[in-house]
């Protein structure tokens, strides 16, 4: 059973691929994230993550929402020490754990392009996330070393979360603007997380509007006028309440094996780059980020790629 996906995800995307199945306009993305792809002397923290998505749009827009996007995806995130290969138990500063989830995301634009994204999360973390699996393999395969102290991971916990965002258009977005501002307000709430943010993206160079953008991960287009090519900047400040992969189950009052400890102010900023043609778009982001847990030596730097396609 360790190695199998949890039956609720399986569930959970039967449910709903059974619903987009009559819609027609479609895209399927890929995300993948690790420190290594800034530096291959970096594997710690949060050291790997993988993610994919299918979206679509609907077919009978509504008159209040403009756009609305439904999206489905899955992933797995990886949390280690410092170095993942560490030797000395003395020197794990922040928990290990792997977290897999699945979830449903659904994207509103009205007729002024602003957004409101809600969604819910269904998540393990703990050895049936098979974080320990994935990593242990991954080194295998780059005849790297081993990946140490997995026996002191989190202990499975399942979890609920629902989130919402929102982010106005500003201004008209005319076609001849090269810059643009997009302020971004979110909430999360759950068992896995809780934490609100507050922070904005300084966009330059060839964008659509909000809701047929590859900022947002939907872009939209018929033409050559429509690409996409944008550089951005995307710091956010966080006001973190729980965070299971720091201090384990909320329903477990014992001590983690590798303790750590919760940092409420939590900052994250991206600065990355966008091309997208109106089949393929791909993305380009260095992240940076203060610690997750105030045990953590040194913050964090890692590297987020992503393709998309469209049909």
């Amino acid at each position: 059973m360790r190695y199998q996906l949890p039956n609720f995800l399986s569930a959970f995307f039967l449910l709903l691929f059974t619903a987009a199945s009559a819609q027609t306009r479609h895209q399927f993305t890929l995300i993948t994230e690790n420190d290594s792809y800034l530096s291959v002397n970096n594997d710690g923290y949060y050291t790997n993550g993988i993610k994919l998505a299918y979206q679509w749009r609907s077919t009978t827009p509504t008159k209040k929402n403009n756009e609305r996007i439904n999206s489905i995806s899955a992933g797995q995130n990886i949390y280690t020490s410092r170095f993942s290969g560490e030797i000395r138990a003395d020197r794990l500063d922040r928990p290990i754990a792997g977290y897999l989830y699945g979830s449903y995301h659904q994207l509103l634009y009205n007729n002024q392009e602003r957004l409101l994204k809600w969604g819910v999360t269904a998540g393990v973390i703990g050895p049936s996330s098979m974080g320990e699996d994935m990593q242990k393999l991954a080194h295998r395969l780059m005849q790297i070393y081993k990946p140490t102290y997995w026996e002191r991971q989190l202990p499975n916990s399942f979890g609920v979360n629902v989130d919402l965002a929102w982010s106005p258009q500003l201004g008209q977005n005319e076609k001849s603007s090269q810059w643009d501002f997009k302020p971004l307000l979110s909430a999360t709430a759950g068992s896995i997380f809780t934490n609100a943010g507050v922070g904005g993206a300084l966009v330059f160079g060839k964008f659509n509007k909000n809701s047929a953008s590859a900022f947002w991960n939907n872009h939209k287009g018929q033409t050559k006028a429509d690409r996409e090519f944008f550089a951005y900047l995307f710091p956010m400040i966080y006001l973190k309440g729980y965070d299971a992969t720091i201090q384990g189950s909320l329903f477990n009052s014992g001590p983690n094996l590798i303790p750590g400890k919760l940092n409420p102010f939590f900052f994250q900023s991206k600065l990355g780059l966008t091309y997208a043609t109106n089949k393929l778009s791909f993305g380009a982001a260095a992240v940076y980020e203060n610690k997750q847990s105030l045990t953590q030596r040194s913050p964090h730097l890692y590297g987020s790629l992503q393709v998309s396609l469209m049909w």
